[in-house]
């Protein structure tokens, strides 16, 4: 069986040296108060629990290390026995602290204590003696954990586990129940809950109201604020104010832009002015010097066409002339006339022959052979004369015909000359005008494919471009200096944050310390409280009042508890200073004992704190709003500027993007307008290249005309040469074949003369006549030829003066003909040239006349844009804005939007009279917002204004909170407070209530224990229950804590009090809730719950065959000495539960329990109390003033007081048998 065996003072607790408290059984100490029984039994306990704040040492008195070990060789020494054999277990003071050594053998004397019954100083000494008697011993145990899981069997190694007192894992009950056991001394129930809850639980748990109330001290101002907040009417009005803050804000930055835009547009219309009139002048001067040009051009074709049309009258005069004679001389038969006249030598050589012939017919005196003979001589003659005639006229006919061909030849020659140097001309003339045309054809094509590829407006769509390629850097510039701004905001933001958590915490440090030291002075305050108002009935308080300068004998030589004892009845019996007796010399003791004044100095200073917590606590509190207000001022304005950046930019960003929208529209248009242009130049090219075409096919016509009308004309001068030289052969044929045939005729004439003037010379010869018939016949024909003679002479000079007109007129019309159609041609040659020439002048005209149109349209337009920039100081928007116009200062664009001064004017006047009007509006719904709250509102939002900037001001504030969603870090704020508060009441609630089940478990367990016992003296039957709570605030925290793990969803920040699927329902209900909480706490009277006040404990006790029933106190039992029998058996059967189940393979150990009230219990029921725990292997200790009932303990202790106040600690009985 194992269990401690004795304990060993050696120089502890004012005990020099004590080895004789064995404790293998009941024990019993004796003596008065203050004698060291209390510290006899705090060394048990601390045996056990290994705590010194569990010993139940007031704080006014010395700690355990201080006073149990007050030096270096103060040793307590506890000795278990085990099965095996006993041990050690060495606690002395080290570094301050309690330390153990296990020693593995009984306890020595000699091991501690030198010859001299001096303790050894120091470990050293003692290892070197547990060396030399060959002792074993553990290592040094530092820690009290540590040494209760050697003690207790905890996981200890093998080496260790030799010195457990049991084996389990689960032993933390004991400790707490003998140390609850020994300390709660109170009867009623509630101290009884008080053993069994710390039985169970070494650290109470408790619910600390005064956290609530603090948390939920504002609920009610800040829910109604939230909901006020979140109401559809405010959060519109707030929406509203918002959209009219972004929209001020947004106008106020189109106000600045726009006048520093007209700035700018200013200063740019005043330098294009003077570009704007050169330019105009230049358009003035080239379209006069083009007039002048095109006059010029004119004057100088007049006069070329003027001389044209007078030698082309003078041509046309002579033409008309020379036809004219044509006409004439073919009226008067020329032709037949220059025939007829052609035979004159003809007819003048018959004449001849036929009077030759007449005479010789007359002639009758020759013979008639000779006259035959000299007729047919003279017929030989004539036929030689006309025959010479003949060939003379024959070679004149072939002269005048070869003349005439020759003639004929020339002018064909010539005519066919002119005809090529008339159509080489016109060659000449039509080839460079078709090179012309084919060139421009092909300039033409060239223009068409270059206007395919041209890039018309160019310069507008370039400008475009560049624009619209600037935009990417301007709005990656625009969105880089947002992205740093935002940077910054969230740089200053965590440099407040921090600041601000910073700032704080050091503040809620320094409240929590204050609130730390003021939940740790105030109970102390009230325990002073209670101790001043009740010390006049202690012992030092009658001393006090009855004995001046106690403390310097008395106080010397008492011990502090019997001072404040309340029940020692003190008088004065005499005025010697003897002490019992004795006279004692308090000089050389030195000890001071803390008065009622101390205490009340205490009391005092504790008070003085107090109220110095209480106002550090109001100081640091305004701190923590100041610190918010200074950090607000400190950063606030800065990410104001930050933010009116990012306004700034955004408004930029916006407009640039709608400047970028309207870019990439006009450059649309430009395309659509260049594309237009392009077809239309397209289609004018076309056009002008199919006129070119049709001119040039016009050309090559005229070119295969006159090709063809060279030919024609070639074949006809051709066919006129053959019809001529065809007529002249024929004419010369004819002639020469008349001539011929007269020729012929005259030889067979003559011939046939001849033959018959032979005939008639042979006739005649026979007979002689003359030939009448004959010379008639040459009568006629000579009066014939006479006539046609005189045709000829008279139009001799007809004929000569045809041969001149001829000659000088008719023969010049073809010639004629050909220099009037060059004359007409060069005439309209020149009309065109000079149409050509004055069109092209023309369009330069037109073009230059546009030109100056639009320069003069430009001109007006800037003038006027200039006069109406000089009238812009009487609008109500440049007073505001009036540095932006300063020449001084340089206005630079990022972009300039080709507007004009008086569009941006207009734009200005439209942007201030909006800006107004949504100042007006912004300041009625700020007033109608801020109507909504109270001065002192949750979100400390400002509700009177009387200047507008403060209407802007509490705009643009609502406008951060609303854009930063603020409302949600108030919501979350106390959503996640009130929803960490339904959670941690909860958990607070579960954490009270945790160990309910444990509790029911035990009571169970006690109450079977009690139906299985045999029950003491007159008690029957005892059993517990437990009931719930009738403590309202329990109740509150039970109902909150029920709703929590029914909606806790609902309840997590997330979802929270202002927002779920329920939303009215889980909002009503939880707010209900927290008021009751509220309602509740507040008028609890204490500042907090304990597992104590979550259920109530009833005894049923049957006495004497008497059932009391579930009752709330003990008292209602009986006696006070029930009472106390009853409470003795219940902490025994906890103890006996407890100890039972710490381990289920090992239960051969025993326990100690330390009850002092069982001194007043009777004989007969110490006995039976004593027996009841000695069954379950539970020794008892108690300690009264006098002896009780001395044979029912096995050990019985007197302690009393020796010199210097030491302890001295005397058996009085001893039985080693139990």
């Amino acid at each position: 069986m194992r269990n401690l065996n004795r304990i060993i003072f050696i120089n502890s607790a004012n005990i020099p040296y004590a080895d004789d408290i064995y404790l293998d059984g009941n024990v019993h100490f004796i003596g008065t108060q203050g004698v060291g029984k209390s510290t006899v039994l705090r060394a048990i306990l601390f045996f056990y629990n290994a705590d010194t704040q569990k010993l139940g040492i007031p704080v006014e008195k010395q700690s355990y290390t201080e006073y149990y070990f007050p030096y270096s060789n103060s040793y307590i020494i506890y000795e278990v026995t085990t099965e095996q054999g006993a041990f050690c277990i060495l606690s002395f003071k080290s570094m301050g602290r309690v330390c153990y050594r296990f020693i593995d053998s009984p306890y020595r004397m000699e091991f501690f204590v030198d010859e001299n019954r001096t303790a050894y100083s120091g470990n050293d000494r003692i290892r070197a003696a547990l060396d030399q008697y060959g002792v074993d011993y553990s290592r040094i145990i530092y820690t009290y954990d540590e040494y209760r899981n050697i003690l207790y069997g905890n996981g200890a190694g093998p080496e260790m586990s030799r010195y457990s007192l049991m084996e389990s894992k689960q032993y933390q009950n004991i400790p707490r129940t003998i140390q609850n056991v020994l300390l709660n001394s109170k009867l009623d129930a509630e101290f009884i809950k008080k053993t069994i809850i710390s039985s169970i639980n070494e650290d109470e748990t408790a619910i600390d109201l005064n956290t609530y109330k603090e948390h939920l001290k504002n609920f009610e101002t800040r829910l109604r604020d939230i909901e006020e907040f979140q109401k559809r009417e405010t959060q519109k009005q707030a929406k509203e104010i918002t959209s009219l803050s972004a929209q001020v804000s947004r106008q106020q930055t189109a106000l600045v832009q726009g006048c520093r835009e007209l700035a700018a547009t200013y200063r740019l219309t005043e330098s294009q002015l003077p570009k704007a009139e050169e330019q105009k002048h230049q358009a003035e001067k080239a379209r006069t010097a083009l007039l002048a040009r095109r006059q010029e051009l004119q004057e100088q074709s007049r006069q070329r066409c003027d001389k044209m049309q007078e030698a082309l009258a003078i041509l046309n005069n002579e033409l008309q002339k020379a036809q004219q004679k044509e006409k004439e001389y073919a009226r008067r038969q020329i032709e037949e006339i220059m025939e007829r006249s052609a035979r004159k030598e003809e007819w003048k050589n018959k004449q001849q022959g036929l009077q030759e012939e007449q005479r010789i017919l007359t002639s009758h005196y020759t013979e008639i052979s000779t006259k035959y003979k000299s007729l047919i001589q003279s017929l030989d003659e004539q036929w030689n004369r006309i025959h010479e005639a003949k060939i003379k006229q024959l070679e004149g006919l072939n002269n005048t015909f070869n003349a005439r061909i020759e003639e004929a030849r020339r002018q064909h020659e010539a005519a066919t000359e002119a005809l090529y140097q008339e159509y080489e001309q016109l060659s000449q003339q039509l080839h460079p005008e078709r090179s012309s045309k084919q060139n421009e054809l092909t300039a033409l094509d060239y223009q068409m494919q270059l206007c395919r590829k041209e890039t018309f407006f160019e310069a507008e769509q370039e400008e475009l471009k560049h624009r619209i390629q600037s935009y990417t850097g301007l709005h990656m510039s625009k969105k880089n200096r947002i992205n740093n701004a935002q940077l910054i905001i969230k740089e200053l933001t965590l440099k407040w944050e921090e600041e601000l958590q910073k700032g704080l915490k050091e503040k809620d440090e320094a409240l929590m310390q204050l609130q730390a030291e003021h939940l740790q002075l105030r109970p102390r305050m009230d325990e002073l409280e209670t101790f001043l108002k009740n010390s006049k009935s202690t012992l030092q308080g009658w001393l006090k009042e009855h004995k001046k300068g106690w403390e310097e004998n008395i106080g010397k030589l008492c011990d502090e508890s019997i001072l404040w004892q309340t029940n020692l009845s003190p008088k004065i019996v005499d005025e010697g200073t003897s002490f019992y007796g004795i006279s004692i010399s308090l000089q050389d003791i030195e000890r001071h004992i803390r008065s009622i004044d101390d205490y009340q100095a205490e009391h005092d200073k504790g008070i003085k704190r107090l109220a110095e917590i209480q106002a550090e606590t109001l100081r640091l509190q305004q701190e923590k709003e100041t610190l918010e207000e200074q950090l607000k001022a400190k950063y606030q304005p800065r990410i104001k500027e930050q933010k009116d950046v990012i306004a700034v930019q955004k408004y930029e960003l916006e407009k640039l993007e709608q400047q970028y929208q309207k870019d990439m529209l006009d450059l649309d248009d430009w395309k659509k307008k260049a594309e237009a242009e392009r077809t239309a130049k397209l289609r004018k090219l076309e056009e002008e290249k199919q006129r070119i075409a049709t001119e040039l096919k016009e050309i090559d016509g005229k070119l295969n005309n006159l090709n063809r009308k060279k030919s024609e004309k070639l074949n006809q001068l051709k066919q006129e040469w053959n019809r001529v030289q065809q007529d002249i052969a024929h004419e010369k044929e004819t002639q020469a074949g008349s001539i011929r045939l007269e020729d012929k005729e005259e030889q067979q004439r003559i011939a046939m003369e001849k033959a018959e003037y032979e005939r008639q010379m042979k006739q005649e010869l026979h007979s002689q006549g003359a030939d009448t018939e004959r010379l008639q016949q040459i009568s006629s024909q000579l009066r014939d030829i006479d006539r046609e003679l005189q045709f000829i002479k008279e139009h001799a000079t007809l004929l000569i003066e045809y041969q001149k007109d001829k000659r000088d007129l008719i023969d010049h019309i073809p010639e004629w003909k050909r220099e009037q159609e060059e004359q007409k041609r060069q005439l309209s040659q020149e009309k065109d040239n000079l149409r050509r020439e004055t069109s092209g002048l023309q369009e330069q005209i037109d073009a230059l006349n546009k030109e100056l149109q639009q320069a003069e349209k430009e001109v007006t337009q800037l003038q006027t844009n200039l006069e109406a920039y000089s009238k812009i100081s009487a609008y109500d928007w440049y007073k505001p804005h009036q540095d932006i116009f300063n020449p001084e200062n340089p206005v630079t664009l990022e972009i300039h939007t080709p507007r004009t001064c008086l569009e941006l004017i207009d734009e200005l006047g439209r942007t201030d009279s909006q800006y107004m009007t949504l100042q007006n509006r912004l300041r009625k719904e700020v007033n109608l917002f801020t109507g909504h709250f109270d001065e002192e509102n949750t979100f400390k939002f400002k509700t009177k204004f009387t200047e507008d900037w403060e209407y802007i001001r509490f705009a643009e504030e609502l406008h951060d909170f609303v854009e930063e969603n603020k409302i949600s870090e108030f919501v979350r704020r106390i959503n996640n407070e009130h929803s960490d508060i339904f959670k941690r009441i909860s958990m607070d609630t579960s954490m009270l209530t945790a160990s309910e089940d444990d509790i029911q478990d035990l009571i169970g367990q006690v109450n079977k224990g009690f139906q299985t016992c045999n029950f003491v003296g007159v008690i029957q039957c005892i059993e517990m229950k437990v009931e719930e709570s009738s403590n309202r605030v329990v109740n509150c925290l039970r109902a909150i804590q029920k709703y929590y793990n029914e909606h806790a969803y609902d309840l997590t920040p997330g979802t929270n009090l202002f927002s779920s699927e329920n939303e009215q329902l889980v909002k009503q209900e939880a707010i209900a809730l927290l008021r009751d909480f509220i309602k509740e706490i507040h008028a609890y009277r204490y500042d907090s719950i304990r597992l104590y006040d979550s259920f109530e404990l009833r005894f049923r006790i049957i006495e004497n065959n008497n059932d009391t029933g579930f009752v709330e106190k003990l008292s209602n039992v009986g006696s006070e000495g029930t009472d106390i029998l009853v409470k003795a058996m219940i902490n025994i059967m906890l103890l006996n539960v407890f100890k039972e189940g710490a381990s289920r393979k090992f239960k051969d150990f025993k326990l100690h329990c330390m009850m002092d009230e069982i001194g007043k219990l009777h004989p007969n029921n110490v006995n039976g109390i004593l027996k009841f725990a000695n069954d379950r292997n539970i020794i008892l200790i108690n300690g009264s003033p006098t002896e009780l009932n001395r044979d029912a303990y096995k050990h019985v202790y007197l302690l009393t007081k020796g010199a210097q106040s030491k302890t001295r600690i005397a058996r009085l009985i001893s039985d080693q048998k139990l």
